[in-house]
């Protein structure tokens, strides 16, 4: 089928909301999860997979633009076959919706960068649209009863395509398109995947491990990310399949994106039976209740032996802003927070760790630190009138000496619109500038102005203040 412009309603599996075109049976998972990109497909071992999930987007990377079918990536995920034993691979995709439209591309990759994909990686794809009754059932795949390797896009009916001839040793990457009813464009309602058919033996690649402890700030509860995904439904929701040095009770164990035990996930949320004090703890696992044990997708089951350290650590506690202070009313003064976080958000909409201020009020720090811990801080910033002046001395002495060198102006307050102007006897200008910091140093073009009376005439706006013109002399002398 042709690229859609279909409207997902993403839905935040955790808070499973609905949203219109979707029905409570429909997951979408948020964009850009790992199995969306080729190098990180999912590696399958035959048999009968299911996925209740719908995908959104390419994932982080658009790895195939286009097929010998025409279309290429779109709402996609990525699935592996390593072929172990030779023989024929064969597959139907079965959409829990019949109404649902798949699409899908066969690459070799055997020889193939994960990275960089093309279309001639493509041995086998199936575009076709799935009109009510052009795929019975909504069933598309591989048959040994098809003579078709590629079927294009816009096309209606040809629901298999050619089987493959695999050979042992061989990778091939299966991308799947998902999409909703051809009708009502919107999210799709999962499928299986069955490989059953297959005459070609399938090898896993590893078994699934701990990989690390997902950072975050709780003292009753744990995320832990796995080296693959896992099964959700070989997750034992007691948690008896963890156990915790020193010893910490568990309560249960539930996979993130799970769908009640459908699914895959590579992370496991693990809930404490208690509260338990910072400091450093060991996660184990085990096998649990009734024999459970954690499997890969392929079956494999987790190694028993690993653990993995993790840390509860200290929430942020206390004050970290400065304390309230008062400042002059045209003043800007920085708030700078006593300690380093990882993330800040002001109440002024910034989210640098300093902040300029210029006007009064009450300002507010959201932070959290690397182990998201997170911290909430106010400072309270009064304005005072503070008296405004500017000095402009009558005389200067420009002899290198390091006192009074120079001719300039002295502000009490921030100025503006400020530009000063000197003149010798003659009329004629020997120094001019817009600099409010800047002076004469008794110069013009590099040489030395005699002793003598000069004039003046120095135009500024102090804060909240109409412009001033003031004009007067000074008298250098060496």
């Amino acid at each position: 089928m042709t690229h859609r412009n279909s409207t997902l309603c993403l839905i935040l599996v955790a808070a499973y909301l609905a949203l219109p075109f979707c029905s409570s049976a429909q997951t979408v998972l948020p964009p850009n999860q790992p199995e969306q990109d080729a190098c990180h497909a999912l590696t399958l071992c035959g048999g009968k997979f299911f996925t209740p999930y719908s995908y959104s987007g390419t994932g982080h990377n658009l790895d195939l633009n286009s097929t010998p079918c025409g279309s290429g990536e779109d709402n996609s995920m990525w699935l592996k076959v390593v072929i172990a034993t030779a023989g024929d691979l064969v597959f139907r995709i079965i959409p829990k919706d019949t109404l649902d439209d798949y699409d899908f591309a066969v690459l070799d990759a055997t020889s193939a960068n994960c990275s960089s994909l093309t279309q001639s990686d493509v041995v086998r794809c199936n575009f076709n649209n799935n009109w009510p009754g052009s795929n019975p059932l909504g069933i598309v795949g591989l048959s040994d009863s098809s003579n078709i390797r590629f079927v294009p896009d816009g096309y209606t009916g040809n629901s298999f395509n050619q089987s493959i001839p695999a050979t042992a040793g061989h990778t091939y990457l299966i991308m799947i398109n998902n999409f909703g009813h051809d009708s009502t464009p919107g999210p799709s309602n999962g499928f299986t995947i069955d490989f059953s058919g297959s005459t070609a033996t399938f090898a896993s690649d590893s078994y699934p491990a701990f990989e690390s402890i997902v950072k975050q700030c709780s003292d009753s509860s744990l995320t832990v990310r796995m080296t693959k995904p896992i099964i959700c439904s070989s997750i034992a929701a007691d948690g008896s399949e963890f156990t915790i040095t020193p010893f910490v009770p568990i309560a249960g164990a539930i996979g993130i994106n799970c769908v009640n035990t459908n699914g895959y996930t590579s992370q496991v949320s693990i809930t404490l039976g208690t509260h338990i004090a910072p400091g450093q703890y060991v996660l184990h696992a085990q096998k649990g209740a009734g024999g459970m044990i954690i499997q890969d997708l392929c079956g494999y089951p987790m190694t028993l032996s690993v653990a993995i350290p993790f840390t509860v650590p200290v929430p942020i506690q206390g004050k970290f802003l400065p304390p309230d202070t008062t400042k002059c009313n045209y003043s800007t003064i920085s708030v700078i927070p006593a300690r380093t976080f990882a993330t800040y958000a002001w109440s002024n909409g910034q989210n640098t760790p300093t902040i300029a201020v210029t006007d009064p009020g009450v300002y507010t720090l959201h932070v959290a630190d690397s182990n998201t811990c997170l911290g909430v801080d106010s400072i309270s910033i009064r304005d005072s009138t503070c008296p405004q002046y500017v000095y402009i001395p009558t005389a200067f002495t420009p002899n290198g000496d390091g006192r009074n060198d120079k001719f300039k102006v002295t502000f009490a307050g921030p100025t503006n619109e400020f530009r000063m102007a000197v003149y010798d006897r003659w009329g004629r200008m020997v120094f001019e500038t817009n600099d409010p910091f800047s002076g004469w140093d008794g110069t013009t073009s590099g040489n030395q102005q005699p002793t003598g009376t000069y004039a003046y005439i120095c135009i500024y706006r102090l804060y909240q203040q109409s412009q001033r013109i003031q004009r007067g002399t000074v008298l250098l002398i060496r």
